[in-house]
This record gives C-alpha cells, sequence and structure tokens, in this order.
C-alpha cells in the first residue's frame, strides 16, 4: 500500500513553487539535481544548494533578471 508520502506528485509541486518564485533555471535543473543527490547521496543541505546555485547563477549572468 502506498504510503501518503509516495502519492505526492512533487513534480507538479516543484513547477508549482518554482513558478511562484520565478526560478525557471530551478526548474528546469531540478530533475537531473534530484537523480545526481540520489546517485551521489547528497544531503538536503547540499540539493538545495546546488538548486539555489543554479537559479542565481542564470540570474547573474542575465544582469538580475528576475
Amino acid at each position: 500500500m502506498p504510503t501518503a508520502k509516495n502519492t505526492r506528485d512533487f513534480t507538479a509541486e516543484i513547477a508549482y513553487l518554482t513558478r511562484a518564485l520565478k526560478a525557471p533555471t530551478m526548474r528546469e535543473a531540478v530533475t537531473r539535481l534530484a537523480e545526481r543527490a540520489r546517485s551521489e547521496s547528497w544531503t538536503h543541505e547540499e540539493f538545495l544548494v546546488a538548486c539555489l546555485q543554479r537559479e542565481v547563477s542564470a540570474r547573474e549572468s542575465h544582469g538580475g533578471e528576475g
């Protein structure tokens, strides 16, 4: 029997939250980063930092555009 955790649609939640935060680069990178995080046993903090770094780097390269 699936647990509540297994039935949540994290993809849809991430898509919604990254749109709300106006973080398109993070939205595009999160699946790939999550796979890498699982394979390399990253901590939650390491995964979050990688996601945020991608978004900050994209914004800086576009002159701070949100």
